[in-house]
């Protein structure tokens, strides 16, 4: 495996004493000794440190949103990818390109951060022998956090590579054999779950760290679970998805934002929300968020790399609209209108005019307007956003969407859609339970809703998946994203159900002759 033929002698950790002003800041700096190293607490909590800095990596953002977010019917060009930048290979997946050459399909980011939490599972238990004041109860704490940003970094892989190789072992020199055969989807999922309960079970994960970036930066039980509850709805294990929302949706700490003129500002502009459970911590000073700058928005460039389709767009203020856009939906069987005067379809994504959508959501700071008849003022961020990993309204509606697949109180389904439905509507007109007569009108709703709340976080792909994979057919996902484009040099979505997932780079087959490329790219003539 090519990742893992990197020579680590060293760890690559360091603790920063000068200007550092909380844990969180704490940074991974260069070549650590291994044999001088883990001798005590702090050592210890550089390295997990470091565990949470690799995410915050370039490399790591653009998968989350490439793998989650660009193949579905969220995203099309924006301003012109420049030909032969590294950003080129998300035009050849726009353009429905999509093969084994590609640098998307090179899953080293996530492998690395992997590295680094084995690492310090291998490890850490050591300095327990050597360091009085690294306490039995320390250690596993530090096991709970390095476990589940190992999870989440095997359920990204697992979501867009489906069969992968499980590693739980450290890279740390090059006589390591990890010539290895990848391990199926099931195998993968179910040591995730294993995993996580395990450490909810023991205890061994904090409610609180006392502080708010901590709170919201690390992990906590609510974090666990909310990745819990994510891993059983990909597995349509429905009934312990629900179970895992209920935990985390009985967190007192955790608060729905509902002032509407307050939403955006506190959850993408300032971040750290009340309704946030995991975010990707940054800073202007050394950790900054360039992914969202260039792909979506910045003060720049009002229009990033990526944008939101025409063909979805919808623009109260102008009466520009579409029949497929999810802000203009239908109520089932009527011409009725589902809902009107929606605030994420202009403080989300920005019509600048003619057939350009820009996405707003993570790169602007405000929405102004001074009455009803006047235009839009969009201002722009100076300092850097935090990428959200869960939040609570995210695991709101995998609790909806379990609930109806598991054919659940559609009243108690309807209501956490509803509930995030209202606090973006200007008119707060509710939805009407009684539209949704029966199982898939139910299910749309859902998909819809997630679509017009999660919108450009990574997320969208990866529902669209999870449909196609309950009906074990491409039909409907296609139905979605081929609506984004009708000047495709290529099809787009998904020919067959072997397509929904990524393919192996040619670099990870050329370095270990054990691994199998996915049947769909195997056939394609670029081998």
């Amino acid at each position: 495996m090519k990742v893992f033929r990197i020579v680590l002698f060293v760890i690559v950790v360091s603790v920063l004493t000068t200007g550092c002003d909380s844990w969180l800041e704490l940074k991974p700096e260069n070549e650590i000794v291994l044999e001088d190293f883990w001798k005590s607490k702090a050592d210890v909590e550089s390295v997990l440190a470091g565990c949470y800095k690799s995410l915050s990596e370039r490399p790591v953002i653009e998968r989350m949103i490439v793998w989650g977010e660009l193949r579905s019917d969220n995203m099309v060009e924006g301003r012109t990818i420049p030909a032969g930048s590294g950003l080129y290979d998300m035009r050849r997946i726009l353009d429905g390109n999509l093969t084994r050459h590609n640098s998307y399909a090179n899953w080293g980011p996530l492998y690395t951060t992997i590295n680094y939490c084995n690492t310090l599972l291998s490890y850490a238990p050591e300095v327990r022998e050597v360091d009085a004041n690294f306490s039995q109860r320390d250690l596993n704490l530090v096991i709970g956090e390095a476990t589940t940003l190992r999870a989440l970094a095997y359920f990204y892989l697992v979501r867009a590579f489906r069969d992968i190789p499980l590693i739980l072992d450290p890279s740390i020199n090059d006589t390591q054999d990890y010539d290895r055969p990848q391990d199926d989807e099931e195998t993968v999922l179910n040591f995730i779950i294993d995993d996580l309960n395990d450490i909810l079970n023991k205890g061994w994960v904090r409610d609180s760290y006392g502080d708010r970036a901590s709170d919201k930066g690390r992990i906590t039980r609510s974090a666990v679970n909310a990745l819990l509850a994510d891993v059983y709805l990909w597995k349509e294990d429905y009934e312990n998805c629900i179970k895992a929302c209920d935990r985390v949706l009985a967190d007192n700490n955790l608060r729905l934002v509902t002032d509407i003129e307050q939403f955006y500002a506190q959850v993408f502009y300032r971040g750290n929300s009340t309704e946030s459970i995991f975010e990707i911590q940054f800073n202007e000073r050394d950790v900054r968020n360039t992914a969202i700058v260039d792909l979506y928005s910045s003060l720049d460039n009002s229009r990033g790399y990526l944008a939101f389709p025409t063909s979805l767009g919808c623009d109260y203020a102008t009466n520009y609209s579409t029949q497929y856009s999810p802000f203009n939906a239908r109520v089932p069987g009527s011409v009725e209108l589902e809902a009107t005067s929606d605030v994420r379809s202009w403080s989300f994504i920005r019509y600048e005019g003619g057939d350009a959508f820009s996405i707003f959501k993570y790169g602007g700071a405000n929405v102004y307007q001074r009455d009803l008849i006047s235009a839009k003022t969009y201002s722009y961020r100076n300092t850097t956003a935090n990428w959200i990993v869960y939040r609570l309204a995210d695991v709101m509606l995998m609790k909806a969407e379990a609930m109806v697949q598991a054919d659940k109180d559609w009243d108690e389904a309807f209501k956490l859609v509803n509930d995030i439905y209202l606090r973006a509507s200007e008119t707060k007109e509710p939805l009407v339970a009684d539209n949704y007569s029966n199982k898939v009108d139910r299910e749309e709703l859902v998909l819809r809703e997630r679509q017009r709340e999660l919108m450009f976080e990574g997320k969208r792909w990866f529902d669209l998946v999870r449909l196609a994979r309950r009906g074990g057919s491409v039909d409907r996902l296609n139905r979605y994203v081929t609506l984004k484009r009708s000047d495709s040099p290529a099809p787009l979505g998904a020919l067959v159900m072997d397509a929904l997932y990524m393919p192996i780079a040619k670099s990870e087959l050329d370095a270990n002759e054990n691994f199998k490329q996915n049947p769909y790219y195997d056939t394609l003539r670029d081998k």
